[in-house]
């Protein structure tokens, strides 16, 4: 009995000592995961190349995460005055961070797509639309001739990576009513990328989630007419 007692003495000790260190780390380094998943070493440089390349005013601007980060669209559109400024894991809330060096452009255009990795953190809908808000505020303000069009949300494959249907579409429906159709513009993406089930079409992706050949011409095709305007 008493060594039953001691055992179950220790394993607590050490249970508590396990739950500390959790804490812990959880504190410290999970923090920039969690609750700030784009402040990663690939973020980090990403965000000072881009802050230290030439600045080239008067071009077309695609800014958002990885999904605008992963594609080559100076290629894709046949044209020299587009710049990604998409980075892989960038949130809203990362955004509006570096929005100063995207203004700084002074772009005639500006496409942008972000919030799910906003979903990926935790976030709901009513403060990822709050983000959208205040970064549309700042560009108009910072450079009030440049127009900005919105890129709705994309699905995933929902049985691969689990972000809500739901709340993708109420978000989309959200960021919509902020265009005014006059400087700030509306696309629908979404519409063309789902399948009858309101997932994102596997002929578009490998992962789920990220677009592979297929899916980014299928994005050219959405937004081509709007860079012709």
């Amino acid at each position: 009995m008493k060594r039953t007692r001691w055992l179950l003495i220790v394993s607590l000790f050490f249970n508590i000592i396990a739950l500390a260190v959790a804490i812990f780390l959880l504190s410290k380094g999970s923090y920039t995961k969690i609750m700030k998943p784009y402040l990663n070493d690939y973020y980090l440089d990403r965000l000072s190349l881009y802050h230290t390349l030439p600045r080239s005013e008067s071009g077309i601007v695609f800014l958002g995460d990885s999904l605008t980060d992963r594609c080559e669209w100076s290629e894709l559109f046949s044209r020299c005055d587009i710049h990604n400024r998409g980075i892989d894991a960038d949130t809203t809330e990362g955004v509006l961070d570096r929005l100063g060096d995207i203004t700084a452009l002074k772009p005639r255009k500006i496409f942008i797509m972000i919030g799910g990795n906003d979903f990926v953190a935790g976030k709901k809908v009513a403060p990822i639309k709050e983000n959208y808000r205040e970064i549309l505020r700042r560009i108009r303000l910072e450079c009030p001739r440049t127009r900005i069009y919105i890129q709705s949300i994309l699905p995933t494959i929902y049985r691969l990576v689990p972000l809500p249907r739901d709340q993708i579409k109420e978000l989309n429906a959200g960021i919509k009513r902020l265009a005014d159709n006059k400087s700030i513009f509306y696309i629908d993406i979404y519409s063309s990328m789902i399948d009858t089930n309101g997932d994102l079409k596997a002929a578009y992706t490998h992962d789920g989630v990220h677009l592979n050949g297929k899916g980014y011409l299928a994005w050219r095709r959405a937004v081509y007419n709007y860079l012709k305007q």
